[in-house]
């Protein structure tokens, strides 16, 4: 059956989206304390979980498949790998800086590093993936091939979507009918006031 993630989003994601965009609105107010408080709370064991379980080891009932697919030699490939940071930027901004499979609420990189320079302690970045703070680990704003890139797929606007980590390297280089998911440019994204906390990552000085 086909389906619209490899797994359902988990409440948690929503929950740290909450405490991630007060913590966000805390730091523009130079509430450190408090900023600190909202980043540590975010760091949530139960999306640690289920993070593993997407981008850990291969497994039926989450991947539908367990054997990597095999993928175009390199010099077959589109050799534009990534478009532009700016086009980056407005896919982020189309999609609302939301994953278009499981619609997590994703957070811009910039503002991610922000915070792992400003609040080390909380958010305790390792070397060690899973040892990260959960949230910020697992809703990264990627984009992502909706044709991999490895299977022939193009460096084109409309083979893009937003994607949350977890989907896009859960995902990999399947197609997506052979890990059952529908297409995921389908149907239309959620615009709201979610800006992935970019807003943090424009105010650094």
């Amino acid at each position: 059956m086909m389906r619209p993630s490899l797994l359902p989003p988990i409440p948690e994601l929503e929950l740290a989206a909450k405490l991630l965009d007060a913590a966000a609105d805390a730091v523009l107010a130079n509430r450190r304390e408090l900023a600190a408080l909202l980043i540590a709370a975010a760091d949530l064991p139960e999306i640690g979980v289920y993070a593993r379980r997407l981008v850990g080891k291969m497994s039926v009932e989450v991947h539908r498949v367990v054997k990597r697919p095999e993928c175009l030699p390199k010099g077959d490939r589109d050799p534009a790998r990534m478009p532009s940071l700016a086009a980056q930027a407005a896919i982020f901004v189309r999609d609302g800086w939301r994953c278009r499979f499981c619609g997590t609420k994703v957070i811009n990189r910039s503002a991610r590093a922000r915070l792992i320079r400003s609040f080390p302690d909380e958010v305790h970045w390792s070397a060690r993936e899973f040892e990260r703070h959960t949230a910020l680990y697992a809703m990264a704003c990627s984009l992502d091939h909706v044709h991999p890139h490895g299977r022939g797929g193009r460096n084109e606007p409309d083979n893009f979507v937003t994607a949350c980590y977890c989907c896009q390297f859960g995902r990999g280089e399947w197609l997506l009918a052979e890990v059952e998911l529908t297409d995921p440019r389908s149907p239309e994204p959620v615009r709201d006031s979610w800006d992935g906390l970019s807003r943090i990552a424009a105010a650094q000085t």
